[in-house]
């Protein structure tokens, strides 16, 4: 059995799920309620990337996460990984089958989303949305999800029961946007980082805590949608002040960006194999 065929099969479930329905049915509706919302605001649909980019940040690693954490946590508490792997299958090909299936269904999320979304802006908008900026907002949100969806079913892989492994995704989720980005006013990365350069006796420079903040996937993902308003910076006070400035620092850079959520979901994968290979499966 392939990785090609573990893949497959999970995906013929997966589409008898009304969860995975529900996952790209409501993140559309999402997405295109946004555009319904600031269609008379904004002329420019753009504009509105910019907040649905906020969005997805936030809300879309919530989607991800119900369509990843039982992946393998699932086959393995009802003792349907037995029937799998007596089968010629090894265990890497497995959870990279499981991850696959579920990274598929992940990206037809945010394609069709956008697509939603591009047709909304299309009917509704004062100026005509562009495929270039729709494209690249795509193509980065796409690479979010494929880091969202590697990890979390890393999460998977190295945990043996559902509930434990929906623990370790939300708490996942939580330590990597609302507590990295700062949304918690008490706990949150910023005041541990203060805490620690107090008890050292130092102090963090403004650059130093940019680039901590830069190595969340969801940081990430914010700072490398910047291409998608190249050139418009000036139109909106809030592009501006965002995105206006060119910088030579490591984390405003595009390639960095992307490594990083990259970096989150192949290390993620892989560390949930290497305990999912030294697992005792019996």
């Amino acid at each position: 059995m392939s990785i090609r065929t573990v893949a497959r099969d999970d995906l013929k479930n997966a589409a008898r799920s009304y969860v995975v329905l529900g996952v790209i049915g409501v993140f559309a509706a999402l997405v295109a309620l946004v555009f319904v919302a600031e269609r008379n605001i904004y002329p420019d649909p753009y504009r509105t990337l910019f907040d649905v980019s906020f969005m997805t940040f936030l809300v879309f690693p919530l989607f991800v996460a119900p369509l990843a954490y039982l992946a393998v946590a699932g086959d393995r508490e009802s003792g349907v990984i037995k029937y799998v792997l007596g089968l010629p299958n090894s265990r890497a090909g497995y959870v990279l089958g499981k991850f696959a299936s579920r990274v598929s269904v992940t990206l037809a999320a945010v394609v069709v989303a956008l697509a939603v979304g591009f047709v909304v802006a299309f009917a509704t908008f004062e100026n005509a949305p562009s495929i270039g900026r729709f494209a690249t907002f795509a193509a980065v949100s796409a690479l979010y999800g494929v880091s969202l969806t590697g990890l979390f079913v890393g999460v998977s892989a190295a945990t043996s029961r559902r509930s434990r492994a929906m623990l370790g995704v939300f708490g996942a989720y939580f330590l990597l946007v609302p507590f990295w980005f700062g949304f918690l006013p008490i706990v949150n990365l910023g005041t541990v980082l203060d805490a620690v350069a107090t008890t050292f006796g130092t102090t963090i420079t403004d650059s130093t805590r940019s680039f901590v903040n830069s190595l969340s996937p969801a940081t990430a993902y914010l700072f490398a949608t910047e291409p998608v308003y190249s050139g418009v910076f000036d139109q909106y006070p809030q592009l501006a002040g965002t995105f206006g400035e060119d910088s030579a620092q490591l984390q405003d850079q595009r390639w960095f960006n992307a490594l990083v959520m990259l970096a989150w979901g192949g290390l993620g994968l892989l560390a949930g194999y290497v305990s999912f290979r030294r697992s005792e499966l019996g």
